[in-house]
């Protein structure tokens, strides 16, 4: 008998598995099968391919557990007897009931508006599950769908935002900022010096310098603590380690035992006053050092096409025409360019590319070249501000409009020395990518190059009547000029585009030229970068990248060093 009630037992056990399997399949193709569509997935700016959005029960937005688990380096520890599944991700876990509406994370149960579904050997998740910010912090990384345009968009969060370095003849300042103060120790053996930082997360990088005094560095998190490793080309003779106050940095100063031969003439010829050793000049504050290591000399060594929104234009007639801008110790008018360019601070004009009613390209998730621009040129600012040779003025501060000829008008009007002009590129082909400089030309150097200026010269159709006219006017008189500058221009360009090689990575499409509008008129060096494609989603990521977007900022620093240190090396030689 009862061996009877246990085969009776069990197989109605058996029945009911087999019921709740047949019940747990029929609920999610009642409606309709299964369907599928590859989906971008952007993880920390870099293309993960593989991941599919589904369609079960007439909505759009789940997703394969399994291929989630991949995405966030998960391990799964699947129950089938009551149909349940465990996420285990940085010492946290996302329980996921299928066929149900309920989620615990860690100890906290919440409903999701939809239930996640089991079919097919898997089970399906709605978005809402690792998009919610219960996920996202154990998971430490917040996540972004945009279902209109397939992109998943995952950035871990991390406490580095940008490393930042200046290089003079005698020392270097390395700035590591950080989001919040932490901790951390360092250690110096012959010509690598390695930062140990505290409770610290950072995703890999490796950026090859090659500047005279560093060689690379490269940094990533190892359990609780972010490695950061600095390879010298020569024995340094001190490094000094500090706090800034004023913002959550450290800086490394790097006192050289030689100075650098490409930049030794360069900052001799302009510098008013040689820095004292080992001591830091910053617009960050004072400094509060922790370190000083002095090193002996005697030491031994060691293809879609699919066209999407490029351009778009809100017409208005409040235009504004003029543009407020600062010079601290201008240089007179009346002054010898050439007899003192290399004895005064440069006068540097950053313009920020489009603004107020012309947002310029936008990219596939909403963001436009205007704020970008704006971002990447404060970001430039930094960088020449804290260098004591050159004096920077910007077209615009913030989301103005700015006519064309009123850009270069500025330059004219102080004297400047070079103006650089800041844009982000677009293409119809989400596949384009990559960083492009233009010097001014009337003939284009191909037809995309031409395209590129069409479109940047588009906003012309924004301005008023006298500033069209003003920007004809400029271009008629552009051919008795531009000669003078122009092979300055596309050595400039060289030197930018150099240094971008080794930061960016990202396709270098090199120098290029173009007719554009903005760099009419100007009567000094003058170039327009083209960052990155807005229009390509993967750059479209590193380009909302504080990390990226100094990179950028830092290549066209250290390019436009380098272009004035060959120029004082000529001027040398001639006297």
């Amino acid at each position: 008998m009862n061996n009877c009630m246990k085969k009776l037992t069990t197989l109605l056990f058996l029945s009911l598995v087999l019921l709740f399997t047949t019940y747990s399949y029929s609920y999610t193709t009642k409606k309709g099968d299964v369907s599928s569509q590859a989906i971008n997935v952007i993880i920390d700016g870099k293309i993960f391919h593989g991941v599919k959005v589904y369609k079960i029960s007439n909505h759009t937005k789940y997703f394969s557990v399994r291929e989630i688990a991949k995405i966030y380096n998960a391990s799964l520890e699947w129950k089938h007897m009551n149909s349940q599944i465990t996420m285990h991700l940085n010492n946290g876990k996302v329980t996921i009931k299928a066929n149900s509406k309920e989620v615990i994370f860690e100890k906290k149960l919440k409903r999701m508006q939809l239930p996640s579904l089991s079919a097919k050997n898997d089970v399906y998740i709605p978005s809402e599950i690792f998009t919610c910010q219960d996920f996202s912090k154990i998971a430490e990384a917040d996540t972004k769908l945009e279902p209109s345009y397939l992109v998943l968009n995952v950035i871990h969060r991390q406490n580095i935002f940008s490393i930042k370095y200046f290089t003079k003849p005698e020392n270097t300042q390395i700035l590591i900022q950080l989001d919040k103060p932490l901790s951390y120790t360092t250690s110096i053996l012959s010509k690598t010096i390695t930062l140990k930082i505290s409770k610290c997360k950072a995703q890999y990088n490796f950026i090859n310098v090659n500047n005279g005094i560093i060689k690379d560095l490269q940094y990533d998190t190892q359990g609780k603590y972010t490695i950061i490793k600095i390879n010298l080309e020569q024995k340094p003779q001190f490094v000094k380690t500090s706090i800034l106050s004023k913002q959550n940095s450290i800086s490394i100063d790097i006192t050289h035992s030689k100075d650098i031969d490409n930049l030794s003439n360069f900052t001799r010829a302009i510098a008013t006053e040689p820095e004292k050793p080992n001591t830091i000049t910053t617009e960050y504050g004072q400094a509060k050092t922790n370190e000083i290591v002095s090193i002996s000399e005697n030491d031994e060594k060691d293809k879609d096409l699919t066209r999407i929104p490029i351009t778009k234009f809100e017409h208005t007639n409040n235009i504004i025409d003029k543009t407020e801008t600062t010079v601290i110790n201008m240089v007179p008018k009346n002054i010898d360019r050439e007899e003192n360019s290399y004895k005064r601070k440069k006068i540097i004009v950053l313009d920020a590319g489009h603004g107020g009613q012309d947002p310029g390209a936008i990219g596939a998730n909403g963001t436009k070249e205007k704020d970008i621009n704006l971002k990447i040129v404060y970001e430039l600012k930094s960088f020449f501000d804290n260098d004591d040779n050159y004096e920077t003025i910007l077209t615009r501060k913030d989301d103005t409009f700015i006519p064309l000829a009123e850009r270069t008008n500025v330059a004219k009007k102080h004297g400047s020395d070079l103006f650089i002009s800041i844009h982000c590129n677009a293409n119809s082909n989400r596949n384009a990518n990559g960083f492009e400089i233009y010097f001014l030309s009337e003939n284009a150097t191909d037809s995309e190059a031409a395209a590129t200026a069409n479109l940047e010269n588009s906003v012309l159709e924004l301005e008023d009547i006298s500033s069209k006219k003003r920007a004809l006017l400029e271009n008629m008189f552009w051919s008795m000029t531009v000669t003078e500058y122009m092979n300055e221009s596309s050595e400039l360009s060289g030197f930018i585009a150099a240094e971008t090689s080794v930061r960016l990575k990202i396709p270098n499409r090199g120098v290029k030229q173009a007719n554009f509008y903005v760099l009419r008129g100007t009567q000094m060096p003058a170039v327009l970068v083209e960052s990155a494609f807005l229009s390509n989603y993967h750059e479209e990521e590193k380009l909302k990248s504080k990390k990226f977007r100094t990179a950028i900022a830092n290549s066209i620093y250290e390019g436009v060093v380098k272009y004035y240190a060959k120029k004082a090396k000529e001027q040398n030689t001639k006297q």
